[in-house]
């Protein structure tokens, strides 16, 4: 082969494997992983919108967006003519569904904010931030659990003495260190500590990826993640959270409530858009985040910027229900309440015990919602309420499913599907949490003449939660004996569920 039949063969050889490659990773050529992106949604009234950055994860060369909408009344997308249902169950509807980047995507969403459901037209385009293109250097990995006897190792924090580990009844994502002098370390089971500093005391350690440093006394709290708002209204240290990332009309829990109308708490933007310019004039001192925070690295690059330390809440990861209960132990530390905080959660825990010297029934119960695609929207046998409906003396039924521990813990079914296994059950429990409960039985029967056929719709035995049921982490105790009175006692009215008449 001459030199020009082999320069041209060589040519034709690198342009293939360039096309092969271009095929396999995608235009863009980005690399498996985690990426903040710009979102952009235009169609419709012009009202509703979606929160801009999201989250996108690329495997194998395909691409996912973690979308939420400005509002909690979407209840299907329709993405590619396939069907994708929230992820959620409470807050603005978040959805996970295939992307194709930096493209003009043509979806539909359905909202039930109107009198009745529209599937309306938009059009989506997610686009990663052209850094990220090339390698986001920055972008915090969202990390995995560590080990349960790494967590309970305490670290070695130069100057310091450690005395003892506290021992968690049931939380199994963070435990307490404890120091001479008053300090403490919150080992999260993400890996990262928290050095909390007493007040009057320093340390000449600095925040790295290793440990941040959090200075007591902690008076101006930016409070992003709404769970942990129960924990600081059980302790009576509401008055430490400056500014909330919840609107007033999004609470339900009075006391965040009131001070919102006292204006002694104020809307400190969103997780992904906070406002920087109000932190710095009202001197936050420690921002506390959920996990979604880790999905805009560069916000939480900003606030460190700013000197303003992030605590990241994991206490939604908890297998067991008391253990989110726990978490209030956290909160306890930060605003030097652990003496309420350790009496809130020993009456918690008591009314737990209490349960167990009882008789219980063992009634089947099953939990259940219906979306505007008249679908059955209900929660897996692992999920949260299934285990507290057991620890309250029932029987959870759940539809048969392949397993997968990683699979979101709502699973979205056909009203025949529903059928087939809550027919006979003993209880309906209608989850208002995530669409409004039919006024009566008969407006049950409105939604679908199937529920006719129930054995609880015959004997009267439904029920439906209150709303603000997912606000009360603080509560996981009164909630389970609230289940245990309903299922063994028939009780029609307690502090979170009613029964449907």
């Amino acid at each position: 082969m001459n030199k020009k039949r082999e320069k041209e063969f060589f040519s034709v050889k690198i342009l293939l494997i360039l096309l092969i490659s271009l095929c396999i990773t995608g235009c863009g050529s980005i690399s498996d992983g985690e990426y903040a992106a710009s979102v952009t949604l235009t169609g419709g009234s012009g009202k509703a919108g979606i929160e801009s950055p999201c989250r996108v994860t690329v495997t194998n060369g395909k691409a996912e967006a973690d979308i939420i909408w400005s509002s909690p009344n979407y209840d299907y997308m329709i993405v590619g003519g396939e069907t994708y249902h929230p992820i959620n169950t409470e807050g603005n509807s978040e959805f996970v569904i295939p992307v194709e980047l930096d493209k003009d995507m043509e979806i539909q969403a359905d909202t039930t904010a109107m009198s009745k459901p529209h599937l309306i037209d938009y059009t989506l385009r997610i686009s990663i931030f052209d850094d990220a293109k090339e390698k986001d250097e920055d972008a915090e990995p969202v990390p995995d659990s560590v080990n349960g006897e790494a967590l309970k190792t305490a670290p070695e924090i130069p100057g310091l003495s450690y005395i003892s580990t506290d021992e968690n009844a049931f939380a199994e994502c963070f435990a307490i260190h404890r120091y001479e002098d008053g300090y403490a370390v919150i080992s999260v089971d993400d890996g990262r500590n928290y050095l909390i500093v007493p007040e009057g005391r320093t340390t000449e350690l600095k925040s790295d990826n290793n440990i941040t440093i959090i200075q007591k006394p902690l008076n101006k709290i930016y409070l992003a993640a709404s769970s942990a708002m129960c924990h600081f209204d059980a302790v009576g240290a509401v008055e430490t959270i400056a500014l909330s990332g919840t609107e007033k009309e999004d609470w339900y829990i009075a006391a965040a409530k009131e001070a919102m109308e006292q204006g002694t708490l104020q809307y400190g933007g969103k997780y992904s858009a906070p406002d920087y310019e109000k932190m710095v004039i009202d001197d936050i001192d420690l921002a506390i985040e959920n996990t979604m925070i880790l999905h805009v690295p560069k916000v939480q690059e900003k606030l460190e910027k700013l000197e303003i330390p992030v605590f990241i809440d994991r206490s939604s990861y908890e297998a067991k229900p008391l253990g989110r209960c726990e978490w209030i132990k956290v909160y306890g530390l930060l605003t030097d309440k652990e003496t309420e905080s350790d009496e809130k959660f020993q009456e918690q825990e008591e009314l737990i015990t209490s349960i167990k010297d009882k008789e219980l029934s063992g009634k089947t119960v099953a939990i259940f919602s219906v979306n505007s695609n008249h679908q059955i929207v209900t929660r897996k046998k692992n999920d949260y309420f299934a285990r507290m409906v057991s620890m309250a003396g029932g029987t959870y039924l759940f539809p048969q499913e392949e397993e997968d521990e990683k699979a979101n813990t709502q699973t979205t079914i056909s009203m025949e599907a529903f059928y087939d296994y809550a027919r006979e059950a003993d209880i309906l429990i209608y989850n208002a949490t995530i669409t409004d409960a039919p006024e009566s039985l008969n407006g049950l029967a409105d939604l679908s003449e199937l529920f006719t056929d129930y054995k609880a719709y015959k004997s009267g035995a439904v029920w439906y939660t209150d709303k603000s049921l997912y606000q009360f982490a603080d509560k996981t105790g009164t909630i389970i004996d609230n289940l245990y009175r309903i299922i063994s006692e028939d009780k029609e009215d307690t502090e979170f569920f009613h029964k449907l008449k």
